[in-house]
């Protein structure tokens, strides 16, 4: 693997991704008994994964997601979870045991009765992957040997059109508009952002952008601005074919995480480093939301979020807890791991369909959900994932 290759994979690693490679040493999730596997995951089906091992919860009960045959097995670990328009999940793993420094292939597996190797005529060494509006898989081959970006059509794969010359593919998205929106690497380590219009690839960036050597994340606002979250250079947005930095300079360079209020303002945060806090874009003017105590300007920020009602939420970096805005005063609603704790890591959340919230319990593991002011493990100490940090978890659509 080229070298430029391996340090953006290890810089665009994800906490959750970083822990999931290095968690559950020794141990293996078990699945509870007497549930046979499904054929497919429900709709809206908890599904989640650890190091090789995949589980649906169904009917009150965590079924394993067994490999499809002998000969199809992942035997490292998830690094990924997502679902197609369907609901069939779709898993990346890592390769060689979860040791990603060695140069060892990834693969892409898919959950149709049973996980199933995805190759591009013949080359499963894939690493990105996205599924279309249409519900059509795309994906980029890793290994050198197949280049650019394909489509599934049927059975077979279809190169789109122009995108063998695009360099390492990091990304692949769509825009509200259904535009095919694609971040990829040169061999001279610059970054730019593309995208498909009218069957061809335009390149959005300048040569004088000054993230063009970033690691970067895209996203768009609820009007369907273009942004993009740098790892040195703050957030950037598109307009009318220029880069300009909205409210002017980021309050942080090193963007962790990107999102919008209900209301509709930007809001940046930092995870550490000399970025650090959340800050909020309101009236054209960056300003930190908390206060000295929780989710401070000095705090790194695993996470935020809102709720389905709007509520903020945050998984604060500095005290390993997750806390809410209410009434304008922060509210501690995640104790149960600290700063303090040997291997200490705050929780990852996500709310559930029926607006349930979820975490991963940082260091603590296993799986969690909050009801009526509690938080209980879901499947109790039978869960698979008991004592399991970074579980990786979503819900079928």
């Amino acid at each position: 693997m080229p070298k430029h290759r391996l340090q953006i994979t290890i810089s665009t690693m994800s906490v959750l991704t970083i822990g999931a490679l290095l968690s559950g040493c020794g141990s293996q999730p078990s699945a509870q008994p007497n549930s046979p596997p499904p054929a497919t995951v429900p709709k809206g089906t908890l599904t989640a994964v650890a190091n090789d091992s995949a589980y649906a919860y169904i009917k009150g009960k965590w079924v394993d997601l067994p490999p499809s045959s002998e000969t199809s097995v992942p035997t490292d670990p998830f690094q990924t979870l997502d679902f197609s328009g369907d609901g069939t999940p779709t898993a990346a793993t890592v390769g060689s045991d979860g040791n990603m420094f060695d140069g060892s292939q990834a693969a892409l597996w898919e959950y149709n009765k049973g996980w199933q190797a995805i190759s591009i005529n013949g080359d499963g060494t894939i690493t990105v992957h996205a599924w279309s509006p249409q519900n059509i898989l795309y994906a980029a081959p890793d290994d050198g040997q197949t280049n650019g970006i394909w489509r599934q059509s049927g059975r077979r794969w279809q190169l789109v059109n122009g995108s063998a010359t695009l360099g390492y593919i990091q990304s692949i998205q769509w825009s509200p508009k259904g535009t095919l929106t694609v971040v990829s690497e040169a061999s001279d380590g610059s970054t730019t952002v593309w995208q498909y219009l009218n069957n061809q690839w335009e390149n959005l960036n300048s040569a004088h952008v000054p993230f063009a050597a970033d690691t970067i994340q895209v996203s768009w606002s609820p009007d369907g601005v273009l942004t993009v979250a740098t790892n040195h250079h703050g957030v950037w947005q598109y307009r009318n074919g220029t880069w300009t930095q909205p409210g002017g300079k980021s309050p942080i360079d090193t963007v962790s995480q990107v999102g919008w209020s209900p209301e509709g303002d930007l809001v940046v945060s930092g995870a550490g480093g000399q970025s650090t806090g959340l800050w909020a874009l309101e009236n054209g003017t960056w300003s930190a939301l908390g206060n000295a105590q929780v989710a401070s300007p000095s705090h790194g920020i695993r996470q935020f979020g809102w709720s389905p009602s709007g509520v903020l939420t945050v998984s604060d970096a500095a005290t390993d807890h997750i806390y809410q805005l209410k009434s304008g005063h922060w509210v501690t609603i995640w104790n149960k791991t600290s700063a303090s704790d040997r291997n200490a890591s705050p929780p990852a959340f996500q709310w559930s369909p029926s607006g349930v919230l979820t975490c991963d319990g940082g260091d603590l593991g296993g799986l969690w959900q909050y009801q009526s002011s509690t938080w209980s493990q879901i499947g109790g100490d039978k869960s698979p994932f008991h004592d399991m940090t970074s579980v990786i978890y979503g819900w079928s659509k």
